[in-house]
């Protein structure tokens, strides 16, 4: 598939029939609510000015391609006939792959988004990288936006269309097994979590070394031990800070007792003894400080 500059004649609008149009790449998706709303005062005040976009199929029906909010709208409102601009294509892959470019001018839903991408690598067999490119996308982008097609469970599908979840949740929750992600989604709605609350707790609920009955926990309360997991990272970093501030004062020591252990006068003798003493007692210090660490680490608020 290449991109290619249209050179056809001018598209023209025309009166069409709306039950002559086909929902077309996204067929079933719920468009953005708020755009539809939009749409409905416009055309209620000023009547059917708001064209959509569709092209041939195959089959020679219309196939909506772009004004998702908008076609809505009419609907809503019983029109019985709409403004059409028709849209010159070559084949069905050309066809999916203008309803994404027109999905991306417009405030179109994320799983119409998806739908089209998954039917374009699956149906027409186009890679993703022809994908991106023609979309001006990255590669990562294009494989969040079919991930949520493809795992996202249909009752998380549906928080995200009516706003409930952002995309960036929602791309990290469907990385979850599938009976985890509604119990999940319903917990970060109910407790607020932010993006990127989800994505720590979805990365902490999916390594490979976490136990059953840890996951458990976890989902009961995913803030609660969201908060538990930041005060042990926030220990854990002051231990490792500590370490490396004693480990310096060590270091020090011994340098300040390999200089005495130079100088001529016998009256050094005593402040090396010292400076070794000192040193014995950073060393017992540096243990006594691991234990109570590990104690917190353990025991969480001890």
């Amino acid at each position: 598939m290449q991109m290619k500059q249209y050179n056809g004649a001018q598209p023209h609008i025309t009166a069409t029939p709306v039950t002559a149009i086909r929902a077309g790449p996204g067929m079933g998706i719920r468009p953005d609510e708020s755009g539809v709303r939009k749409y409905e005062k416009l055309i209620g005040k000023r009547g059917n000015i708001v064209p959509v976009t569709a092209t041939y199929s195959g089959t020679g029906e219309l196939d909506l391609a772009g004004g998702h909010e908008a076609f809505s709208a009419y609907q809503n409102m019983c029109a019985a006939s709409i403004p059409v601009i028709i849209a010159e294509t070559e084949g069905g892959a050309d066809a999916l792959l203008l309803a994404l470019e027109m999905m991306g001018t417009h405030p179109t839903g994320h799983l119409a988004v998806s739908s089209c991408l998954c039917k374009l690598i699956d149906e027409h067999m186009v890679p993703r990288s022809v994908i991106a490119e023609a979309l001006g996308k990255s590669l990562p982008w294009v494989s969040m936006s079919e991930r949520v097609g493809r795992r996202l469970v249909p009752a998380v599908k549906d928080m995200l269309a009516c706003g409930k979840l952002c995309m960036r949740s929602a791309t990290e929750i469907a990385l979850l097994p599938a009976e985890a992600q509604k119990p999940f989604a319903d917990k970060a709605v109910g407790q607020s979590l932010n993006k990127n609350q989800v994505t720590k707790w979805v990365s902490l609920y999916t390594d490979p070394e976490r136990s059953r009955k840890d996951r458990d926990v976890m989902m009961g309360d995913p803030a609660a031990y969201l908060k538990a997991a930041q005060k042990k990272k926030a220990a854990q970093s002051g231990y490792a800070l500590f370490r490396r501030v004693l480990q310096r004062c060590k270091t020090a020591v011994r340098e300040l007792a390999g200089v005495i252990a130079t100088l001529p006068h016998s009256a050094m003798d005593d402040v090396g003894a010292q400076l070794q003493g000192l040193l014995d007692d950073v060393t017992e210090l540096n243990e006594q400080v691991g234990d109570i660490f590990t104690r917190v680490n353990l025991e969480g608020d001890a």
